[in-house]
């Protein structure tokens, strides 16, 4: 089994000053984990990544991320909510954005956003973020398919990692340190809405959004995103319609 040794751990580096980047081997979640040194009041930039989470979790409830051993990105960094200086529920695009900048960095491929929180190539799924807000921290989860050679039969064809789009491994926690970097460089960037727009899925088509929780759906010509991060429709009879919460698919 790799070990966080084989992955080049030692020589990552997190650019928050005094901020950790703690590697476990096996963890519940990575999120839970952060969420414990964030009760420990933790400095902002503080990392948790681990080869393995038995119970790690996407945004949408039931959904599961499961890898073997080292072979995804599996990362939940806690930053102080007073170190925020933007509406938070612009956080998991300019966490997207950021994630979007260190793949393209670290392997030269070419991906889109997905609203609110996928990352995509060639159509496939190949990374997700997920954000939460716990008291005076919130947790930027970030997991990236890296090595994987091929996937079970029912995610075949809508997932992909680093290894199949590239032909080549690209080490963890060189992506990890990528992902720090243009994370920390986001949090802080005006242009996180070009850099978003600019890799958008389904902008300038017609889309259907599955409004979470509602059982409702809502289709419209993609038109943005705007600075609440909220995703913007133009319906067939002319309405704007801002939609901050769903789940999107390809329309007609």
């Amino acid at each position: 089994m790799q070990t966080s040794a084989d992955n080049g751990a030692e020589g990552c580096v997190n650019p928050w000053p005094h901020a950790s980047i703690i590697v476990r081997e096996r963890v519940s979640s990575t999120m839970d984990e952060a969420l414990a040194l964030a009760r420990s009041g933790c400095p902002t930039g503080t990392t948790v990544v681990s080869g393995f989470q038995e119970k790690g979790r996407g945004r949408v409830p039931g959904r599961t991320w499961l890898s073997a051993p080292w072979e995804s990105l599996l990362a939940t960094v806690a930053i102080r909510r007073g170190d925020i200086g933007f509406p938070l529920p612009q956080l998991p695009l300019r966490a997207g954005v950021a994630a979007a900048l260190a793949v393209e960095s670290c392997a030269a491929l070419p991906v889109q956003i997905k609203w609110p929180n996928d990352l995509l190539h060639a159509g496939r799924k190949l990374a997700g973020v997920l954000c939460e807000t716990r008291g005076d921290y919130a947790l930027v989860g970030v997991g990236v398919n890296c090595g994987q050679a091929e996937f079970p039969p029912e995610l075949a064809g809508s997932a992909c990692s680093l290894l199949q789009a590239c032909g080549r491994a690209v080490p963890v926690f060189t992506l990890l340190e990528a992902v720090l970097a243009a994370l920390k460089a986001t949090l802080s960037d005006e242009r996180w809405r070009e850099h978003l727009l600019r890799r958008l899925h389904g902008r300038g088509g017609v889309v259907v959004v599955d409004l979470l929780g509602s059982g409702i759906s809502v289709e419209g010509l993609l038109q943005e995103v705007d600075d609440a991060g909220q995703l913007v429709l133009r319906r067939v009879d002319g309405q704007v319609l801002r939609v901050a919460q769903g789940e999107i698919r390809t329309g007609r």
